[in-house]
């Protein structure tokens, strides 16, 4: 055991003093240059069984994940793309091995195309034209994704950082796209997954113009997918996004704009993390930024400074090569040169950080990632000499040293403070509902500057905000406090009419408070963020009351319902939910679900009734649902009735029912979507002739603030309803819950025709009279007769 604790305590004596080796190489001017070089690769038997991956370009490429956050420490994983595939889990502070696929996958050369992170456990990667699932953290083993049926060569997807058990999160997350490019945007193979990479469909829906597609993107803080077209026409040549989601692509386009990449070019692409609506394009000649999701875009220009004087990027062989974003921060390459920016509304500026002082043009151009705030780190894989290992020379800037440096000196920071307890977390906003948020802001003295909001969709999501000052810090600058209030843009009432669409499902929008102008040397001074889901809060939920219960009057016992098989006349029940009747089918033995159902709510069957639904947020209550609903029995029960028919209702169309949703749904029968708030129409809008009310139609909506209500038949019984809140401006939720009633008090009915019984009875009254008046006649007569005779 002791020997055992010497060589481990000399191993990592070996690995701490193996990763401090200084790299004598004139390159970048690094605050820190250093090879890394872990005990691990001491193991000269350790090799790989597979076929090692190369990436199919000619630069290399990093991918970070950008959920730090979510991992140990805080130390996200990234991917380098290079001659050989690695994946880090500690920002390559250790040797690696490169990373391979199994043989029965993949033929030689593997080549990868794209890579992408979901979520924490795996990567998906294009090999030669397929798409594969490396489940890097758990098994490490490889899986290939179902459903695509053509060579693709791209992926998109967005990690959403702020929750991944959130359910919106969640279907951000798993939401991934894979296609080709270089063809027309008709011709070309797209396909999207909502699994995370397992299975895959095809995009059918596409724009009808005659473009190329340069990328397709999740734009997540919009909820839309965005693809990016190239078109013709003339001599003139322009890119431009169009809009969509996975159902239905729109006809709304960007601003186009100019890249100009050259033959056998492709545009390069990344989405800074934060969901706040940026992106970055560049090609050799172009770097340009746009800060919603494509809409409008800027190049990107260059603060001059002694050692860069030129406002302007390099260009052609020359030009931006990778470009690297955390949420707050950005920084490119060049094929010899650094440059630094901020992502705030002048995010169209960079300035000069550096240069590698190197002739070499025929080597590729760097990688580089961001460490921490602040930190970036230039990396390149060293083949090691006694192993299959790599190791990773690591070139360390310290950004605000830079900046410091920098000469003429970039303005000050000009803001002390600024806070808000919402940053970094995930909200949500139901129909007709508001937030409220508070910043504090501390200016520096004479800089008059100043908050602004922003949001990422204002289609969905609208905010009001004012700013007052609240007392003086301890170094008598004033203090300020925004207020923020956030609402749901149909309500808002601040937009023209039209630009807030009907949507039916939730929308995502992303709010920023930061301040305007700041500049580049705010490097520790961050924008606050957070995502608003316009959307159903995942744990709302409706429920029925019971003030009454089948068990509080003592007719059933708990203990028995839970055992309880009971059966329904055959004559009650349609198996089709089509309400026909004289069907020949046997009783339907039914199963209570008690623990599903709980215990029956108790109706005496002579009184027309109209369930009463509560509103509920977890475990708190929020109100009476005052919205219209409906309900079926879940088994098929059709003796019961509604007391008001379409014209008493004061509808002013025809109204909806169950038979013609039934008839309407190409399944011709009854499901989640036959009647719900997705299709919902409401009677009390007219539409037009051909759509009149009738009073020979029950009308078979419900709501607590209208007369209408079920009347039950002379039957006793159980019924199981199902209740569906069809309002389509109450809630974004699917609010239905499923309950049971006992139905009592009907006398049974007797087996004696009530018409012969009563034709019968005034027959014998009718008789009876004619007796008591014709018979002291008859016995007069009589009298008198024998008194002749005698």
């Amino acid at each position: 055991m002791l020997m055992w604790k010497g060589s481990f305590n000399l191993v990592l004596l070996v690995k701490v003093w193996l990763c401090s080796v200084w790299v004598n190489v004139d390159s970048w001017p690094c605050t820190n240059r250093r090879l890394v070089r872990s005990a691990s690769s001491f193991d000269p038997f350790l090799a790989s069984e597979g076929e090692p991956l190369h990436f199919s370009h000619e630069n290399p490429h990093l991918i970070q994940h950008p959920c730090g956050k979510q991992f140990l420490r805080g130390i996200a994983p990234a991917i380098y793309l290079g001659p050989q595939v690695f994946i880090s889990f500690d920002r390559f502070e250790s040797s690696l091995m490169p990373v391979v696929i199994p043989k029965k996958w993949i033929a030689s050369p593997a080549l990868v195309s794209a890579a992408t992170f979901v979520q924490t456990s795996r990567v998906l990667m294009v090999v030669n034209g397929q798409v594969f699932i490396y489940f890097y953290k758990t098994w490490q083993v490889w899986k290939q994704s179902i459903g695509i049926n053509y060579p693709v060569t791209e992926l998109s997807n967005y990690d959403c950082c702020y929750s991944f058990k959130n359910v919106a999160c969640h279907g951000i997350s798993t939401f991934v796209l894979a296609y080709d490019t270089g063809n027309s945007v008709m011709d070309s193979h797209i396909f999207y997954s909502l699994d995370g990479g397992y299975v895959f469909q095809p995009l059918l829906s596409r724009p009808h113009r005659d473009a190329m597609l340069l990328g397709v993107y999740h734009l997540a803080s919009t909820s839309d997918i965005g693809m990016l077209l190239n078109s013709t026409e003339g001599n003139v040549t322009s890119i431009y996004f169009i809009y969509g989601d996975f159902r239905d692509i729109r006809n709304e386009t960007g601003t186009p704009f100019e890249l100009a990449p050259h033959a056998h070019e492709r545009v390069q692409t990344i989405v800074p993390p934060g969901m706040r609506g940026f992106i970055k394009f560049w090609t050799q000649d172009n770097f340009v930024s746009s800060s919603n999701n494509g809409l409008t875009t800027e190049d990107i220009t260059i603060i001059p400074t002694s050692s860069y004087p030129s406002n302007a990027l390099p260009l052609h062989e020359d030009g931006v090569c990778f470009v690297a974003a955390s949420s707050t921060e950005v920084a490119a390459l060049t094929r010899h040169q650094l440059f630094y920016g901020s992502l705030d509304m002048n995010t169209n500026q960079m300035v000069h950080l550096g240069m590698e002082y190197s002739n070499d043009t025929t080597e590729p151009c760097d990688v580089l990632m961001f460490e921490n705030t602040g930190t970036l780190s230039i990396i390149q894989p060293i083949r090691s000499t006694d192993s299959e290992h790599y190791h990773f020379e690591k070139c360390i800037i310290n950004i605000q040293d830079m900046l410091m440096n920098l000469r003429p000196p970039l303005p000050s920071c000009p803001v002390e403070i600024l806070s808000g307890e919402f940053h970094g977390h995930m909200f949500y906003i139901d129909v007709k509902q508001e937030l409220y948020f508070n910043v504090t802001f501390v200016p520096k003295p004479g800089t008059g500057a100043s908050p602004y909001v922003t949001v990422s969709n204002p289609h969905v999501l609208a905010f009001q905000a004012h700013i007052v000052q609240e007392g003086y810090t301890y170094d008598g600058n004033p203090q300020y406090i925004l207020y923020i209030k956030l609402l749901e843009q149909k309500i808002a009432g601040m937009a023209h009419r039209g630009f807030q669409e009907n949507y039916l499902s939730g929308k995502l929008s992303s709010f920023t408070v930061d301040i305007y102008n700041k500049g580049i040397f705010c490097v520790d001074m961050h924008p606050l963020s957070a995502l608003v889901a316009v959307d159903c809060p995942p744990k709302k939920h409706i429920r029925i009351v019971k003030t009454t219960t089948a068990c509080s009057k003592g007719l059933f016992e708990q203990r028995l319902l839970q055992n309880l098989t009971y059966l329904i006349d055959r004559n009650v029940y349609d198996p089709l939910f089509h309400g026909r009747k004289g069907l020949t089918q046997e009783d339907l033995k039914v199963t209570y679900r008690y623990d599903l159902w709980g215990c029956p709510l108790l109706l005496y069957y002579d009184i027309p009734w109209l369930p009463l639904l509560e509103l509920w947020d977890e475990d708190k209550f929020v109100e009476y649902v005052s919205a219209d609903f409906v309900l079926f029995e879940v088994n098929g029960m059709h003796n019961y009735d509604y007391l008001l028919n379409e014209v008493e209702a004061n509808c002013l169309s025809k109204a909806q029912n169950w038979t013609t949703q039934i008839q309407n749904d190409p399944a011709q029968s009854l499901s989640e979507d036959t009647w719900s708030r997705y299709n919902y129409q409401s009677c009390k809008k007219p539409r037009g002739n051909y759509s009149l009310p009738s009073a020979s139609s029950k009308y078979q909506v419900l709501n607590m603030n209208e007369k209408n209500r079920i009347l039950f038949q002379q039957y006793n019984g159980i019924y199981v309803f199902k209740v569906i809140v069809v309002d389509t401006i109450y809630s974004y939720c699917d609010l239905t819950t499923v309950f049971s009633v006992y139905v009592h008090g009907a006398l049974p009915k007797s087996d004696i025709n009530a018409g012969k019984t009563l034709v019968s009875f005034l027959v014998l009254i009718f008789g009876s009279i004619l007796i008591v008046y014709y018979f002291p006649k008859l016995l007069k007569e009589n009298a008198r007769m024998k008194s002749v005779w005698t």
